[in-house]
């Protein structure tokens, strides 16, 4: 120090601490608290030595805001690469992969509010020609759905398939197959056979 004082007498004298006082004998302002904290114990210890406040408190700002203009892009860079780590990593991938799971599961639970099950009839097809009267109507539902065949109520298997026989009469004749849900909610097919 120009007037070889004691650290010690320093830190008493201006209040300021032992580490802030060195800071700011090395310039190196970014160990403060904070600009306003960096400009008052720059002031402060400029009195304490005899130095104009006011030129003081320029040179301060000129070297602070320098070194800010110096710092800014590298910690930008290093904090948007930082935020790109972070994202890509396993367990936000892991994290992501169980939220998109738990939201198909509530959509698909909830779907049966507002959309009938599926419904797939098997035998026979549409505008098949059947050569006996006695016909075989098979598919496949929900598991929980219930089935009606031309009216009469069917059995639905665990898998979901059913079955249900007809004895239908020569013609051109509709098969109509309606599966509902626990909700009400119904899918209807219209199946046409010729029997002959």
């Amino acid at each position: 120090m120009s007037k070889e004082l004691k650290l010690v007498d320093v830190v008493r004298a201006t209040k300021i601490k032992k580490e802030f006082l060195i800071a700011i004998e090395n310039g190196d302002f970014y160990s403060l608290p904070s600009e306003t904290y960096a400009l008052g114990f720059v002031k402060n210890y400029a009195q304490f030595l005899g130095i104009d406040v006011s030129k003081a408190a320029a040179l301060f700002r000129r070297e602070y805001e320098s070194g800010i203009a110096k710092a800014l892009p590298t910690f930008k860079s290093r904090d948007s690469s930082l935020r790109r780590k972070v994202i890509f990593t396993p367990k936000s991938f892991l994290i992501g992969s169980v939220l998109v799971i738990i939201l198909g599961f509530i959509a698909f639970q909830f779907s049966s509010f507002f959309i009938g099950p599926g419904l797939a009839v098997v035998y026979p097809e549409e505008g098949q020609t059947i050569e006996q009267n006695i016909v075989d109507v098979r598919g496949k539902t929900d598991p929980y759905a219930s089935v009606l065949v031309n009216g009469e109520e069917v059995y639905v298997k665990l898998d979901g398939s059913f079955k249900k026989t007809l004895y239908l009469y020569e013609g051109k004749k509709e098969i109509t197959i309606v599966s509902r849900n626990r909700n009400g909610k119904e899918t209807k097919k219209a199946i046409n056979v010729m029997v002959k």
